[in-house]
């Protein structure tokens, strides 16, 4: 009975951190392109180039948002690797 309800915990709270991760990314990649399509269109506004700059900051906010998806899952890869490297050590001590 513990037991089941302590799976149901766990597997509650590892959907929130997945969730939590997919609206981190979704809010960053949105604020990234937004604010690459600002910027891009005001430059253009000034030099009178319009697609130009607009289009180039849209491509790098994109590039941006997956850049930072790309640090984010690194930073959990290195986590998940060095909690199992230290149930393997807690194994190889008993």
């Amino acid at each position: 009975m513990i037991l089941n309800w302590l799976k149901k915990k766990l597997q509650w709270a590892r959907l929130v951190r997945y969730g939590n991760l997919a609206f981190s990314f979704g809010i960053t990649m949105i604020a990234a392109v937004f604010l690459g399509l600002y910027g891009g269109w005001w430059v253009d506004r000034r030099l009178g180039t319009f697609p130009a700059f607009m289009l180039l900051g849209v491509f790098l906010g994109v590039g941006l948002g997956f850049y930072n998806l790309w640090k984010e899952l690194n930073v959990l890869m290195v986590k998940k690797l060095e909690k199992e490297s230290e149930l393997e050590d807690d194994e190889q001590q008993e």
